[in-house]
């Protein structure tokens, strides 16, 4: 964990904080508090995101996640009362997104269903062979919590997970919105768009800054290989996180049904051109 506390511009004050965690780089930018006040809420956030990632990290031995993934094929296996939350808001979006969001698209096994039980806790899969990846999702449920926990104690601050999940919090410390980047598909040192954030939530999903695909279309359990970034702003860290993925993964007339029933939330896909060049487009 790295932790930088600067007074260059004495009027602006500023606490920097990186953690590495949940496959990513995760980050914090916090105006204005006192080096000690500022110091003790990265602290808690950052325990926080450890916990998360050693709970809902499928790859880990041991966590949750991993446990579920190799028990629930033959049996409904008890989880606590977060992880049951987790899956039904899950569930829901799957529902809400028309399927196009989905944490088992990895299976690669038709007629999947995960089998909820609420009066026992407890989680059961319809079919051997399937999976759950909470990656994305988890990213932004951690997200938003971390922003609840910021937007307590300041009034502005920045927080990005791996800059394709920012959230901001108030405005700017020169009383703007926040500035927010996404990198070119093809050229990492390339801004495709900038996006102005205040007291919002942002998302970006598709092919990383190297140009390579990671996102896992249900219908084939198989990356899924297009062009273009869907970015989504809008209140909740975990929406946004939810609606890029699944406005990707959609086809182009679906998109706006899927949206429409999302209120607050705006859509956008830029589209890299290999020249350099990117074209933002209001979906």
């Amino acid at each position: 964990m790295e932790f930088i506390y600067s007074t260059r511009n004495p009027s602006v004050p500023t606490a920097y904080s990186r953690l590495d965690a949940m496959h990513t780089s995760c980050e914090i930018l916090l105006p204005f508090l006192p080096e000690d006040e500022a110091r003790a809420l990265v602290d808690a956030v950052w325990e926080r995101v450890r916990e998360a990632d050693r709970r809902y990290n499928r790859f880990l031995a041991g966590s949750v996640l991993a446990e579920v993934n190799r028990k629930a094929a033959g049996e409904a296996v008890p989880v606590d009362e977060e992880l049951f939350l987790v899956l039904q808001l899950c569930e829901t979006f799957r529902k809400a997104t028309s399927g196009y969001f989905d944490v088992t698209a990895g299976s690669r096994v038709p007629d999947r269903a995960v089998l909820l039980d609420a009066s026992a806790y407890t989680v059961r899969f319809s079919r051997p062979g399937m999976r759950l990846d909470l990656g994305g999702f988890a990213k932004g449920f951690v997200l938003e919590q971390a922003v609840r926990m910021v937007s307590g104690r300041a009034e502005s601050a920045l927080l990005s997970f791996g800059g394709s999940s920012v959230a901001a919090v108030g405005r700017h410390p020169l009383d703007a919105p926040w500035p927010v980047a996404v990198a070119h598909s093809y050229y990492a040192d390339r801004t495709a768009h900038t996006f102005q954030l205040e007291g919002e939530a942002l998302s970006v999903s598709g092919k990383d800054p190297h140009g390579r695909g990671h996102i896992i279309d249900p219908a084939t359990g198989n990356t899924l290989e297009k062009e273009g970034l869907v970015a989504v702003t809008g209140p909740s860290a975990m929406v946004t996180e939810v609606l890029s993925t699944a406005l990707w993964v959609a086809p182009a007339e679906r998109r706006g049904d899927i949206l429409a029933a999302f209120d607050g939330y705006r859509a956008s896909e830029v589209r890299c051109l290999t020249d350099g060049r990117a074209l933002t487009l209001t979906l």
